[in-house]
């Protein structure tokens, strides 16, 4: 028998990776200016696998099979991003012209469907971590 789940864990985590979501879902330009041109492509990846594995590893009865599966799509598209993609200069430009390859378009598509199928999920823990702040 596994043990209950943290549900304060597990609605921090998915709060962070609904945040990374919206980011990718964004265009290009969004991108760069949500990460305030920093590293833009390196950062979008590393916060969209490790927010989504971290409510993976949280979620037990929360998300649907459905949703799991979903979660689990983009977290392998993401992880093929090409690494010429993820490491360039670290300029405006730079990232700018990363965040516009033909690569992220797909994905960018994903995130968005994956918010709607994520959307009474999203509801139920904007209202738990709604509660605790108002503590």
């Amino acid at each position: 028998m596994s043990e209950p789940i943290d549900e304060d864990a597990y609605a921090n985590n998915y709060h962070y990776f609904q945040k990374s979501l919206v980011v990718l879902g964004q265009d290009a330009e969004a991108q760069c200016q949500a990460m305030d041109h920093f590293n833009v492509a390196w950062e979008i990846r590393d916060e969209i696998t490790s927010n989504g594995y971290a409510v993976l590893n949280t979620a037990d009865t929360q998300l649907s099979e459905q949703q799991k599966d979903g979660i689990k799509r983009l977290l392998e598209n993401v992880g093929s991003i090409p690494d010429s993609v993820i490491n360039v200069p670290n300029s405006k430009a730079a990232h700018l012209q990363a965040m516009n390859d033909p690569c992220w378009v797909p994905l960018r598509s994903q995130a968005k469907q994956l918010i709607s199928v994520l959307s009474t999920e999203t509801d139920r823990v904007n209202t738990i971590l709604h509660l605790k702040r108002s503590k």
